[in-house]
C-alpha cells in the first residue's frame, strides 16, 4: 500500500453522541495515547468502515454485564453514518449498538494480530 492510499477523501463530518461501552473506549484511548497517530473519532470511524464491509454479517451487539458506558461525542464521516443509520432503520438495532457492536468486532479481529493492548 502507498502512503497516499492511507488518506480519505475529504467528506462531510456528523457530530454525533452516543454511549460507549467502558472498556471499549479505553482501548480507543490506549491505541490512540500509545500506538496510533490517531483520535478516538477517527479510529471509531475505522472500526465502522471495517464493520460496513461485512454489512451483511452485522448482529446485535449485547452489552456486557455490570459494564458502564461513556457517553461522547463523535465525528462520523457523513458516508458511514447514513450507513449505520440505513443499517438501524433495517434492523432496529440502536445506532449506539451499532458502533459499540463495530468497535468490539474490530477488536476481536486485530487484538494481538496488529496491536496489544496491556
Amino acid at each position: 500500500m502507498e502512503p497516499i492510499e492511507k488518506l480519505y477523501k475529504k467528506d462531510k463530518i456528523v457530530t454525533r453522541s452516543l454511549h460507549i461501552d467502558e472498556d471499549l473506549y479505553e482501548k480507543l484511548q490506549y491505541l490512540c495515547e500509545k500506538i496510533y497517530d490517531t483520535s478516538v473519532s477517527k479510529l471509531v470511524n475505522i472500526c465502522v468502515e471495517t464493520e460496513l464491509q461485512n454489512e451483511n454479517k452485522i448482529k446485535y451487539y449485547k452489552k456486557p454485564y455490570k459494564t458502564e458506558s461513556i457517553y461522547r461525542s463523535i465525528l462520523f464521516r457523513k458516508e458511514f453514518y447514513d450507513k449505520l443509520i440505513e443499517i438501524r432503520e433495517k434492523t432496529g438495532i440502536s445506532f449506539s449498538r451499532l458502533v459499540n457492536g463495530s468497535i468490539k468486532r474490530f477488536f476481536e479481529k486485530y487484538e494481538n494480530k496488529r496491536f496489544h493492548i496491556n
